[in-house]
């Protein structure tokens, strides 16, 4: 088990400030020549919106935006300092401020951010949680268990963040380096001992989570997914590798080692390894009843025996909750307390959800939007019908998101035709590519004796419409894609993107309501 984290008091909100030589010391950050002075610091950020007088402004070529545009106007501001490379040297010096200046800008970042709010990752037992699905799903049952418990744990995640002040949405699975700390140290000033994040292929590439003191990796399984960022499976197996080896000798990794990517996924981690497994390993479970709305499962383990129904179909969640389980037992929760947490699990939005299963026709919102997260779901959910004697048809609804990767549409339309009885395709968040475009290049991965089958609708309200009028009593609707999404992203007349509010489930309850009312 991982030894309980030995918390010091925090340093106040809203009274946080530092000396800059002590913030920069040893981290390979490249001061001026008559060094930092007495200069204090009073605010690190990558925001240049944010700045405030006595602030660090860090400014990096980002993916998306260049922070070095911002230099003047940061210190203009009032900061004191800037982080940056070489090139952005130069804008800080016409400015007339103090230029830092690192080979690795995120880097420095991610660990002068850490050090800026006390370290707060020391001060918690942090798990990480990595893979291409199931991140989400881990992080939620783990963070309910170790609340049940009285671990009081944060939670940073691709649906919400408890940062301890309030429990909020999540604009992105992992955010930024200072946001991070910032998130943490939050944690920490509420009492928190633990926490429990997600962290994307994106963010450890993009070095968010380098400053971060680990103390527990989870590995669920290894699929394809941002290939328009990542271009191959090596590049992308490699930004998630890091997680891993980031952990001490002294810490834990839980993996799910049915995936055979584990081995290539741990080489180089020096941490203790437990294996979870559906066969053999430290921790093992066993479906024992499937329905359409849950699975009934049993854990063997360090734990000991631990016997729940989950209220998620499917063998990956069942991998999904034993992970879970087994990280709890690892930070020192008894199997009584576990088993009692897990009568009342907590479950994220859109994993499969349940909108309407009490009526004729079974509804399920779901986020898989990669090939092997709608294969896993697919695959499980025409199981489920089969063992629970449901004859009706699987209807699938899914599209793929606009200018991301372009290469999953077709197998995701084989995907479709081959497990599906009947497929609607239509919108996800087509930004400002073609909406036609994009269904025609899922639809052609469908095999052609199956194309009968299909319907294209691109306007996502009217694709689900058009399942409720043609569904007969008995079929079961899987709305995969977006699951939690509270929005969807298209473009107006002139092609510029716009952010509309969209809500899968809110779409299901109308037309739910609709279809009662007709019968």
């Amino acid at each position: 088990m991982i030894a309980p984290r030995v918390v010091t008091e925090a340093r106040p909100r809203g009274v946080r400030q530092m000396d800059l030589q002590e913030l920069i010391e040893k981290l390979g950050i490249e001061a001026p020549p008559g060094g930092c002075g007495s200069v204090r610091i009073t605010d690190v950020t990558d925001d240049s919106r944010t700045v405030m007088p006595g602030s660090l402004f860090v400014a990096r070529a980002g993916t998306k935006f260049d922070g070095r545009v911002y230099i003047e106007q940061a210190v203009c501001d009032g900061a004191v300092a800037v982080l940056t490379d070489r090139v952005g040297a130069e804008r800080v010096n016409a400015a007339c401020a103090m230029a830092l200046v690192a080979d690795d800008v995120p880097m420095a970042a991610a660990q002068l951010a850490e050090r800026f709010y006390g370290n707060p990752t020391r001060k918690l037992r942090l798990v990480g949680i990595t893979g291409t699905n199931g991140k989400t799903t881990v992080a939620h049952l783990l963070h309910g268990i170790l609340n049940t418990a009285g671990i009081r744990a944060g939670l940073v995640g691709t649906v919400s963040i408890d940062d301890g002040r309030e429990t909020a949405d999540a604009e992105m699975t992992t955010p930024g380096a200072v946001e991070l700390s910032r998130t943490f140290a939050s944690m920490v000033e509420a009492g928190y001992q633990a926490a429990v994040m997600e962290v994307s292929s994106h963010a450890l590439d993009q070095r968010r989570a380098a400053g971060l003191s680990f103390d527990i990796g989870v590995f669920t399984m290894l699929g394809t997914d941002h290939m328009d960022y990542h271009k191959d499976r090596d590049s992308y197996l490699a930004a998630k590798r890091r997680l891993f080896r980031m952990l001490p000798g002294s810490g834990v990794v839980v993996a799910n080692t049915d995936d055979p990517a584990h081995k290539e996924m741990l080489t180089g981690c020096s941490a203790r390894l437990v294996k979870c497994s559906m066969s053999q390993g430290d921790a093992v479970v066993r479906v024992t009843d499937r329905w359409i709305d849950k699975t009934g499962v049993e854990m063997v383990g360090q734990f000991g025996k631990i016997q729940a129904s989950l209220p998620m179909t499917g063998d990956h969640n069942a991998m999904n909750l034993l992970q879970a389980v087994t990280v709890a037992h690892e930070l020192g929760v008894d199997s009584v307390v576990i088993a009692g947490a897990l009568a009342k699990p907590s479950l994220p939005r859109g994993r499969l959800e349940p909108v309407d299963i009490a009526g004729d026709v079974g509804v399920f919102i779901d986020f898989a939007h990669t090939p092997d997260a709608l294969e896993r779901t697919l695959s499980e959910m025409r199981r489920a019908m089969e063992q629970s004697e449901r004859a009706g048809k699987l209807w699938v609804v899914f599209g793929c998101g606009g200018h991301k990767d372009r290469t999953k549409r077709p197998v995701m339309g084989e995907i479709a035709g081959r497990l599906a009885d009947r497929v609607v395709l239509t919108n996800d968040n087509p930004r400002s590519e073609s909406e036609d475009a994009i269904i025609d290049a899922i639809f052609a991965g469908i095999d052609e004796a199956r194309r009968e089958d299909v319907i294209k609708e691109p306007r996502r309200e009217f694709a689900i419409a058009r399942v409720f009028e043609q569904a007969q009593p008995g079929d079961v609707v899987v709305i995969a894609g977006k699951g939690h999404e509270k929005t969807q992203e298209g473009c107006d007349a002139h092609g510029n993107v716009v952010v509309r509010p969209f809500d899968d489930a809110a779409c299901v309850l109308a037309c739910v309501e609709k279809r009662a009312e007709a019968t």
